[in-house]
Parts: structure tokens; C-alpha cells; sequence
């Protein structure tokens, strides 16, 4: 709850028309910031759910006005002390009443108005950098955010997101269609995608504590059937790694990483076919033989709830189609 009746004499909280029960609005306040009877006196950020761009815009306010470098009209002033009040006073109250991008919007205009700047704010992307006269600033900023806006939409973000969202153990089916003769072979197991401790170690050769930035683990256990009658173990192991814009995939060989087999490029496209599938590709030429893979996983928000496996390898002796359907393996409570 606010405590400003430890800090200001009672005569300024009632010009201010305090309410220590209110968590939301506390004080009457023109722009959430200023009282004309109290000229001296300003707020910044006391409501729920402040943002450090409304307070810069509030500080700002405030120094203007007791620099003298500004002044307020006594109508504007009253229409705004009017709307903080019917604000306060409203049934049922919002959940954030203060709508951060409008009152950022109020705040520039207020602070620009003998200025013919094109710095008014709607700007789309509430930024603080967007809301000040610096021109040169602002349009650096607008080209900062069409770059990062271009990147999640381009796939190049997709990589990390994917690693992080796949972690955990897996159930996998796989078949195997081999296409000249028509034969059908199975796999399944299980697959656990395991973070890596990083590889350097500190000086008492103890191992630092494994990040998303370290490679990833694909530790797969199953029994093929390569006929009715013919069955056997298998397992495989692989290290997943972000290289810039990319998934990588390598062999692990004899418990150390070998050479790539796989860089994954994500799609920008999402598709959505029973939730929001992504998608990579990417081929890999294994002396004469050719694995054209497809990845494609579908994330139910941050996590992953299935993946979807598939490699056409062409060659002289070889020509088949595989595919694998990862499903998660609930945790044990």
C-alpha cells in the first residue's frame, strides 16, 4: 500500500486527495505527475504497473515546468486532474487503468506542444527511445526494430527456441519404407534430449553449469525390427548446437563429436495444422548418398508436444523414405 502519509504533512495529501487503501491511484494528479496547487511537487511512477518510458516522460514533464521552460494552460490542467479523478472514482476499475502507450501518447503531446516535431507518439511499439525530440535517435531506434521484428519473423530465431522447447524425454515410432522393394522396417525406444555440461571446466576441473548456449544431447534407444523374425538393440547419439541462424546437427562418435550431419534452417512460415507447426530443412551428402531431411515441430507455447522426423536418402544402393514420430513422455511425480 502507499505510505506517503509518513513523508507529507496532512494539508498537501488532502490538496492531493490521498487514498492510502487505493493500490491503483493513490492521488489526484494531472498526467499521473502534477497538482497546479502544488507547483513544486511532482510524481513519477505512482500507480499500478508504472513503465520506466512513462516515468522518463513524467520526470521530463516535471523539470520543464519548474525550470520554467514550459507551462500548462489552467483548462488543460483541469481537464486533466477531471480524468484522473473519474478514473479513481470508476465502478467497476479497470485491472491497469493506467494504459501505458495512451498516457505515454498524452505525456509527448503535453511536453511537445509548442514544438513541430513529428515526435507525437502512436508509434505502433511503445519504446521510450520513440517517444523524445532527438530525430537522429528515434530513426535509429525505428531501424533497431524493423531488424529485430524481421528476425523473428525470417526463422533465424527459430533455432534457439526450438532447442529449448525439445528438452526432455521422448517416446519415438519410426518406419522405414524402402522404395524399389517395398519393404517395411520399424524402430522404437526412447529419445532424451539432454543439456550438456560446457566442455571447459574452472581451475579446480570442476564443470561450469550447463546453459542453453551449450550443446544438446540426443540419446536414442530403441529395438529395430528388421524382420518378424529378426530383432535387435539399437541406440544413436547426436549433439544439437545454434550456429548463428542455424540448428546443427553432429555425430557423436565413441562419446565425442564427429562430423556435422545436418544444418537445420527454419522456414519463416508457421503452419498451422492441429497447432503451430515450425519447419526445417536440410540435405546432407554422405559420399554418394543423399539425406534430404525435413524437421518439423509443434510448439504449444514454449514447449514442444510433437516431432516429426523425415529423411529421403537416395544413393546408388539406396532409396528409402524414414520417418520418426517423437510424442513427450509425461514426467513421473
Amino acid at each position: 500500500k502507499p505510505n506517503l502519509h509518513n513523508f507529507l504533512s496532512s494539508e498537501i495529501l488532502s490538496t492531493l486527495d490521498y487514498d492510502h487503501e487505493d493500490k491503483f491511484s493513490p492521488l489526484t494528479l494531472a498526467y499521473n505527475t502534477l497538482h497546479p496547487s502544488l507547483p513544486n511537487l511532482a510524481f513519477c511512477g505512482l500507480y499500478k504497473g508504472p513503465y520506466m518510458g512513462v516515468m522518463d516522460l513524467q520526470a521530463q514533464l516535471a523539470a520543464k515546468l519548474m525550470s520554467g521552460s514550459m507551462s500548462i494552460e489552467d483548462e488543460a490542467y483541469k481537464s486533466a486532474l477531471k480524468t484522473s479523478e473519474t478514473m479513481r472514482k470508476s465502478k467497476p476499475r479497470q485491472q491497469f487503468p493506467h494504459y501505458y502507450p495512451d498516457l505515454m501518447d498524452t505525456l509527448v503531446q503535453v511536453l511537445n506542444q509548442d514544438d513541430s516535431s513529428d515526435c507525437d507518439g502512436k508509434f505502433g511499439i511503445v519504446v521510450p527511445p520513440l517517444y523524445q525530440k532527438d530525430e537522429r535517435l528515434r530513426e535509429q531506434c525505428r531501424l533497431d526494430l524493423e531488424r529485430e521484428i524481421k528476425r523473428g519473423q525470417d526463422g533465424s530465431r527459430m533455432p534457439k527456441l526450438v532447442l529449448s522447447s525439445i528438452l526432455g524425454n521422448w517416446s519415438y515410432d519410426r518406419k522405414i519404407v524402402h522404395l524399389q522393394s517395398g519393404k517395411h522396417e520399424h524402430v522404437s525406444g526412447t529419445v532424451k534430449y539432454s543439456k550438456y555440461w560446457t566442455r571447459d571446466c574452472d581451475e579446480d576441473g570442476e564443470a561450469a553449469s550447463p546453459g542453453i548456449e551449450n550443446p544438446v544431447l540426443y540419446r536414442e534407444d530403441g529395438v529395430y525390427e528388421f524382420s518378424p523374425t529378426q530383432k535387435f538393440d539399437v541406440f544413436r547419439e547426436y549433439e544439437y548446437e545454434v550456429k548463428d541462424d542455424a540448428l546443427e546437427i553432429y555425430f557423436v562418435e565413441g562419446g565425442k563429436r564427429a562430423h556435422m550431419f545436418l544444418s537445420l534452417k527454419f522456414v519463416p512460415t508457421v503452419e498451422e495444422e492441429g497447432g503451430q507447426w515450425v519447419k526445417a530443412t536440410s540435405d546432407h551428402l554422405c559420399i554418394k548418398d543423399l539425406y534430404s531431411a525435413t524437421f518439423r515441430v509443434r510448439l504449444n507455447g514454449l514447449s514442444a508436444s510433437e516431432i516429426i522426423i523425415k529423411y529421403r536418402v537416395k544413393g546408388p544402393a539406396k532409396d528409402y523414405e524414414s520417418t520418426t514420430i517423437l510424442t513427450p513422455v509425461a514426467a513421473v511425480s
